[in-house]
């Protein structure tokens, strides 16, 4: 029986298709090419993008979407070897020359396989788990960029935790240029400037904004920080500008200043202060965007302030003696951020 016959039903019999078995003997070699010079391969790609030569790489998109048929398109132009399927079986049963490339990018939500039981937990909103996991127990160190419209939190956990992939929604997808950018570093094909990008959050407190920019930009070395009004409009909206330029942030720094007051009935406390309420809506988005325990959102409390009581508990860091006091702990943070 053809291999292909024994997984799942519906599937033509391509033991004749001569464009198949073509692709089938290439693929092979390929595999067997790739499997010999493994590690050598790996050490040569260091070296060279030591040098700023970088190698051409080997991409597999898994996705049904054809909106990613552009970014193959793209990728193919530049003279990488970009492979795209839109079939997980298809995924499943070329794993050997998956695992052998140089990236895989993966959405989540795929057709659901046949052969697979109706109580498992991989249905279509995360089919693309089970090749997540087939790859993983072959291959523990293949990057893998997971970009999907997949919101579910239990699948976030497992991306955020594996050191060599990345998740991306669809939902708040950066630009196109910089999803290219992102692929082609992934795939070790393009450098990465080695420094982190931060994004500020602010409300009225312009000299702390300031302050907070030439610190980590000139003083703690990282590439200059996003602040939302100093970038371009191009068009969007400003919910859809915040989105575009947040996911591309490494780091989320939010600053937490006594900017409005409240004035509630019967409320004795007439000074009480609050941050700008825009502030606690781009930081819920960078804990949903980042994890709580990535370490990548830090919380800059300045005076006394009244926040939500979803963030009783959170440590934050105090700036109320000013920047320059809470230098060495903001440093010992980044210290531990796994980069």
């Amino acid at each position: 029986m053809h291999p292909r016959s024994a997984v799942g039903t519906g599937q033509r019999d391509r033991k004749h298709d001569t464009k198949y078995l073509l692709h089938l003997h290439l693929s092979t070699q390929w595999a067997h090419i790739r499997g010999r010079e493994k590690s050598g391969h790996s050490q040569q790609r260091g070296v060279d993008c030591a040098l700023g030569h970088f190698a051409l790489a080997n991409i597999f998109f898994i996705d049904d979407d054809c909106a990613s048929q552009l970014v193959v398109d793209n990728l193919t132009q530049r003279g990488h070897e970009v492979h795209r399927t839109s079939c997980l079986e298809d995924a499943l049963h070329d794993i050997e020359c998956i695992i052998n490339s140089d990236l895989v990018v993966l959405d989540l939500i795929m057709p659901r396989l046949g052969n697979i039981p109706t109580d498992s937990p991989d249905g279509e909103r995360c089919a693309g788990m089970l090749l997540y996991r087939e790859i993983r127990r072959k291959r523990a160190n293949l990057p893998i960029l997971i970009f999907t419209a997949n919101q579910d939190p239990a699948p976030r956990q497992i991306i955020d935790a594996d050191r060599h992939a990345r998740y991306i929604g669809r939902w708040s997808s950066p630009s196109f240029s910089e999803f290219i950018s992102i692929v082609l570093e992934m795939a070790g094909a393009q450098a990465s400037t080695g420094r982190l990008r931060p994004f500020i959050v602010h409300g009225q407190d312009e000299k702390t904004k300031l302050e907070l920019k030439n610190l980590l930009q000139n003083t703690l070395g990282m590439d200059e920080p996003i602040i939302l009004h100093e970038q371009p409009n191009l068009g969007r909206t400003l919910i859809e500008k915040f989105e575009d330029l947040a996911t591309t942030a490494d780091l989320a720094f939010v600053l937490l200043t006594p900017d409005d007051k409240l004035a509630s009935p019967g409320d004795l406390e007439a000074d009480k202060r609050r941050a700008r309420q825009n502030v606690i809506l781009e930081l819920g988005f960078f804990l949903s965007m980042m994890g709580r325990h990535s370490g990548r959102v830090f919380l800059l409390y300045k005076g006394a302030l009244d926040v939500p009581s979803d963030l009783s508990g959170i440590v934050y860091i105090d700036i109320s003696a000013g920047l320059a006091a809470a230098t060495e702990e903001i440093r010992r943070e980044l210290a531990a951020i796994d980069h």
